[in-house]
């Protein structure tokens, strides 16, 4: 049976005001108490899918980073399509939308935002290699446009993981610098070099975003099996 929660009429004349939740400010007549406990019940009632998002964010950024490195050739990243659009992608996005029913903006938002960046990518390297798009320079630097642009949002991200905890600041600090520095060969259109060299290094950022990540993940899991902190993540969970 589904259970459903009554919600008591605040009057009309009550006052309007705002507090901060985990799902971002609410602005409301109902006493700040009474958020809290909506807020409490909507989180106790839906399980975390934390590690499971982080697991896939994790698998798709370190297979990223084996072309990133060069450890695979570039020539060959047509093989990043399966995770890049299932696992990374889909299964990471249905986790960021389960977070936003447990009204977990911050991850909900991260996995999200994460998993349309592969998803994009993913339909880009399949069009690509299928000649419906074309794989000049022009495409090149789009990519790399792609993976600036998710560098900004892996630093906004950062910045809120500061309050959340120090594995999600790890993850987020090393995401960043990971596409800031992967995005510039093909932003330039210049794979050697300077650039190259510098597109390299970001793949080792992103090596280490995926194994904070899968840390992270296991951490999660591993705490919650035994309902108390086992491992480490220096925060809140």
């Amino acid at each position: 049976m589904t259970t459903v929660w009554e919600v008591p009429e605040e009057p009309a004349s009550a006052p309007v005001h705002g507090m901060w939740t985990k799902g971002g400010p609410v602005f409301s007549r109902l006493p700040a108490a009474r958020v809290q406990e909506i807020e409490g019940r909507a989180i106790a009632s839906f399980g975390d899918a934390v590690t499971l998002g982080m697991w896939a964010f994790a698998t798709g950024i370190w297979t990223t980073g084996l072309f990133q490195t060069e450890l695979l050739p570039r020539r060959e990243m047509i093989l990043l399509f399966p995770p890049l659009l299932v696992y990374a992608g889909l299964v990471l996005f249905t986790a960021g939308l389960f977070l936003y029913r447990r009204n977990d903006t911050f991850f909900g938002s991260m996995f999200c935002s994460l998993a349309a960046l592969n998803i994009s990518r993913a339909v880009l390297m399949i069009l690509q290699n299928a000649g419906v798009l074309p794989n000049d320079g022009t495409a090149m630097i789009v990519r790399g446009a792609l993976m600036e642009s998710f560098a900004w949002i892996a630093l906004s991200l950062f910045a809120g993981a500061v309050r959340v905890n120090a594995v999600s600041a790890l993850v987020m600090g090393c995401t960043f610098f990971g596409y800031l520095l992967s995005g510039l060969p093909f932003v330039t259109d210049n794979p050697g070099g300077g650039w190259g060299e510098a597109g390299r290094i970001g793949g080792y950022f992103l090596f280490a975003a995926g194994f904070f990540a899968y840390y992270g993940g296991t951490a999660l899991l591993v705490n919650t099996a035994w309902r108390r902190q086992l491992l480490p993540i220096g925060g809140q969970a």
